[in-house]
């Protein structure tokens, strides 16, 4: 996952008439709870000799990410 990646024109949220109604507050919590992690504890990394598994599928993401901070 690439949070710095260029402008991405995904239909992760729907588009036109599908659009999701809760899209703007979904990014918008990201970006509150991004901001928070970030400001709380600057520091963290992937935890030694861990790694980062993803999940497949129509929702795909990290699945596990252990950190230490």
């Amino acid at each position: 996952m690439r949070v710095d990646r260029a402008v991405n024109r995904h239909v992760a949220f729907g588009a036109g008439i599908h659009r999701c109604a809760g899209s703007n507050l979904a990014r918008m919590e990201l970006e509150v709870g991004i901001g928070e992690w970030l400001r709380r504890i600057p520091d963290f990394g992937i935890a030694d000799g861990a790694s980062v598994t993803w999940a497949g599928g129509q929702v795909r993401g990290p699945r596990s990410c252990p950190v230490s901070f």
